[in-house]
């Protein structure tokens, strides 16, 4: 499988019998790395606080030496956010919705029309249905 460190998006999905702890702690720390650190949205020291986790243990996930077993990756989880689990995620073959149209670049005026017509359609099925 062929992996771009850059850009998650890029990754593929794995088969499931490929899907293994060794890809889960490269997938993690790639994404912990991107949050967690000097110019980064968090700290260290925050997250640990928040999570409950010792800052050795977070720098050890970011390094790729560690994985977290379950319950302190739902803790690293209900800090951060669901952006944590994207590279994870994917290795099923979820697509993120950065992958897809940006809800603020959505024309809501045209769903909502869309919508109207639509939803026309169905009441004047239901009227004939109904007369007949």
């Amino acid at each position: 499988m062929e992996k771009d460190s850059t850009n998650s998006d890029t990754v593929s999905p794995l088969a499931p019998e490929d899907i293994n702890t060794e890809e889960v702690t490269i997938r993690l720390a790639r994404k912990l790395r991107t949050l967690i650190g000097p110019g980064r949205r968090w700290s260290y020291s925050g997250v640990s606080h928040l999570s409950g986790i010792d800052i050795r243990s977070l720098q050890a996930y970011a390094r790729g030496e560690a994985c977290p077993n379950l319950a302190k990756f739902k803790r690293l989880l209900s800090v951060l956010g669901p952006e944590l689990s994207t590279e994870i995620d994917q290795m099923y073959g979820w697509k993120p919705r950065a992958s897809s149209a940006a809800p603020e670049r959505l024309d809501l005026g045209h769903i909502a029309e869309e919508l109207r017509r639509s939803l026309e359609v169905i009441d004047n099925s239901i009227e004939r249905a109904s007369k007949s």
